[in-house]
């Protein structure tokens, strides 16, 4: 009985993935077919549409290319660029420059132009995109003046002059084909996982770093794409208006590009498109109004302030319910076999002399420690002896001093956050840092990363794996969730639950991960008694499931003392005790320091 119907469950499995093909094929088809009926439409719509209002519309498309590219570095990414100008104008100097100078192909141009903007976008990143909020805004706009002031010193393609004569190529067409272009591969790359990571940053880029995504290169990554569709963008300019001059890519140009993401709202494309028609069109719906235009653009604003703070459309978009999306949810894997709890454990992690110091501060010294495979170690001590800059250290959020930091036997006293992470190391916070505004699924898949996973390429192009990946991530995610009782709240923001709810999450994100070494940082701060035990069992269980070595710090001696296998003390920087719970309730200087005399 229980073996026909493991076979009558295959079947129907077959079935499913079947299903989930046959969708994937006709979604396929679909796209194709919607594209030739674009490329028709806009065909049609370029005849029929007055001359007039089909000069606004290309204007618009234009705009919807600008913002989105901007939107992916502003909005999504969270980084403040004032530099969009810049891109625009290498793109369009280029292009114009090889179909007035050269004699190329219009398409060959713009792409050329998009490439060139997408190299200043590596050249203005490298260096400035270690720098965070006004300091990126300022170093970004300042680039934007520099490729200005070398193009008006360039005589090859007329200085302050200008350039004029460039072949009008720019049609309803084009560019309207390529703002679609722009809107779909800036939408794939948002619902990859290399979006997720972009979104991740802009969220929270500390607990980013931690969960393994290595920021500086994801936002290099959006930088790149966001100025090459710049370049293009500027490039339609350049042939639309058949004469450029560097006064027309002055800081202006960037702040209206803000003003589009802005106003559509920081991370929303829908937004995005909507502003630009709205930005586009309302100048010319004002022209009767000239005397009242400044004072009606006032009101506007006052408006949008008060009723719509974050924009047209905040961060929502507007989509079609996704076809042939897998629920299947297997089952985690297993970090290997339970070792065993003698001498012979090998050690996860050792510590060697470490010190840390904050100018003439030492906030640790000379700590030494081993944590071997398997054991649940707590540490203690009083607020400000130095727990929560141990974890830094040992995450790589805090660089030592001096000593050494070893895990797995590899030294990774100065490695970055995100490679610890990649080691195997994982940790939770103090206090929670989840990424609020997402949803409570998205802040677990965006734990599910690595080379063995689908590339930008096949993300962009929705091909490959891309398809079969992102099901497994997602019914991996959903196991996660369902084994910490949040499967039936995977939809909801996460910044929303409840408190318990939140710690528990937190949790799920980290093991996602598939670390070895878990850091858990004050877990029941903040937890009444039923939700403490409900805790230490929960802890009790992840270290059995998930074959884990467990560090914890926490200032409820009563879930110390039944959990943890080993305590070390510390105080003032300095470790004054390591042993068994028994050992330390009983150690004087525990009790002097920390403890006190009613414990005992």
């Amino acid at each position: 009985m229980t073996e026909a119907k493991a076979v009558d469950a295959k079947r129907a499995g077959g079935k499913a993935v079947d299903t989930t093909r046959l969708a994937r094929v006709a979604v396929t088809l679909g796209g194709l077919a919607a594209g030739y009926v674009l490329v028709v439409g806009l065909h049609r719509a370029e005849i029929l549409i007055n001359d007039y209002y089909l000069q606004i519309l290309i204007w618009v498309g234009i705009n919807v290319i600008m913002g989105v590219s901007l939107n992916l570095i502003n909005g999504f990414t969270g980084q403040f660029s004032l530099g969009h100008a810049g891109f625009m104008a290498i793109g369009a100097y280029v292009a114009a420059s090889m179909t007035k100078l050269m004699g190329m192909p219009f398409a060959l141009s713009l792409a050329a132009g998009g490439i060139a903007a997408a190299a200043g976008g590596l050249v203005v990143g490298i260096p400035t995109l270690r720098l965070a909020g006004d300091y990126l805004a300022i170093a970004t706009l300042g680039f934007g003046e520099i490729i200005r002031v070398i193009i008006l010193n360039l005589d090859v393609v007329g200085g302050p002059r200008g350039l004029p004569g460039i072949p009008a190529h720019t049609t309803f067409l084009w560019v309207y084909v390529i703002a679609a272009a722009t809107v779909v591969v800036v939408r794939n790359l948002i619902w990859s996982r290399q979006g997720r990571a972009l979104v991740a940053i802009r969220e929270d880029e500390t607990a980013a770093e931690t969960m393994g995504v290595d920021t500086t290169r994801s936002k290099i990554m959006a930088f790149v794409v966001g100025a090459f569709f710049a370049g293009v963008a500027g490039g339609l300019y350049a042939h639309k208006i058949t004469f450029i001059d560097p006064s027309q890519f002055d800081f202006m140009k960037s702040i209206e590009a803000l003003v589009i993401i802005v106003l559509g709202g920081l991370g929303s494309i829908t937004g995005t498109v909507m502003a630009a028609f709205v930005v586009t069109f309302l100048p010319e719906i004002l022209r009767a109004f000239a005397d009242y235009r400044m004072i009606i653009y006032s009101l506007m604003l006052i408006l949008m302030m008060l009723y719509r703070p974050r924009g047209l459309m905040g961060t929502a978009e507007f989509s079609f319910r996704q076809l042939g999306l897998g629920d299947r949810r297997p089952a985690p894997d297993k970090g290997g076999q339970r070792a065993g709890r003698s001498d012979g454990p090998p050690p996860v992690l050792e510590t060697r002399g470490v010190c840390m110091d904050f100018g003439g501060l030492r906030a640790v010294s000379d700590f030494s420690m081993t944590l071997r495979q398997g054991e649940l170690v707590g540490l203690i001590g009083p607020n400000g002896a130095g727990k929560t800059t141990v974890f830094n250290m040992l995450t790589g959020l805090a660089e030592a001093t001096s000593g050494r930091v070893c895990f797995m036997g590899e030294d990774i006293t100065r490695r970055r956050p995100s490679e610890i992470n990649d080691m195997g190391v994982a940790r939770t916070f103090q206090n929670i840092r989840l990424f609020s505004n997402l949803s409570v699924l998205d802040n677990v898949r965006i734990a599910f990363r690595g080379e063995r996973l689908y590339s930008m390429t096949e993300a962009l192009l929705r091909a490959g794996r891309y398809a079969t990946q992102e099901e497994q991530i997602y019914g991996k995610s959903m196991e996660f969730l369902r084994l910490f009782g949040l499967d039936d709240r995977a939809s909801e923001i996460a910044g929303k639950l409840p408190y318990g709810a939140q710690r528990r999450l937190e949790m799920a994100r980290a093991l996602a991960t598939k670390p070895k070494l878990l850091l858990l940082d004050e877990p029941a701060a903040g937890m009444n008694p039923q939700e403490t035990q409900e805790l230490l069992e929960l802890i009790r269980w992840i270290h059995e499931r998930f074959d884990l070595t467990v560090l914890l710090i926490e200032h409820d001696m009563s879930l110390v003392m039944k959990l943890c296998q080993r305590i070390i003390v510390l105080d003032y920087g300095v470790t004054i005790a390591d042993g068994a719970p028994a050992e330390i309730v009983k150690n004087r200087r525990v009790i002097e320091a920390y403890l006190g005399e009613e414990a005992v």
